[in-house]
């Protein structure tokens, strides 16, 4: 799919909704903490939510490669950080790179959905770092 001019969902809400789960945890007690590292369960909030991608609106919504993509991308954009710990690093300047050329070229929707699923991690690495030194 390709639009002829940058779309705003598709870099603004994954970030934030991102952003809102790393934070989340910082601000509620009880969520659980495994080993005292705090993203698990917002990651895990995320891959909940992203069903929710099918819905989106057109050009992009309605089609499951577009669910399975950012599911694919938010698990290759996690797992490398329990052993790389500057992978965040990547996953967000891949995610800038991406939010600025994607909508120009004609791509099919797993790869628009390895775009928003970066876009979702990115955001809940941030949002982490934010809570961490913020809250």
């Amino acid at each position: 799919m390709k639009w002829d001019e940058p779309p705003l969902w598709p870099v603004v809400l994954p970030s934030l909704v991102g952003f809102a789960a790393a934070c989340t945890p910082h601000l509620i007690s009880g969520i659980p903490r495994p080993f005292g590292w705090i993203l698990p369960a917002p990651f895990i909030g995320l891959v909940l939510l992203s069903p929710l991608l099918y819905f989106s609106p057109k050009p992009a919504g309605g089609r499951v490669e577009l669910v399975i993509g950012a599911n694919v991308a938010m698990l290759l954009a996690l797992i490398p950080q329990l052993f790389l710990f500057v992978w965040f690093i990547v996953v967000i300047l891949i995610w800038i790179y991406q939010s600025m050329y994607i909508w120009r070229h004609n791509y099919p929707a797993f790869r628009i959905g390895t775009w928003i699923g970066l876009g979702a991690v990115s955001g809940l690495f941030i949002g982490d770092f934010f809570a961490h030194f913020i809250l």
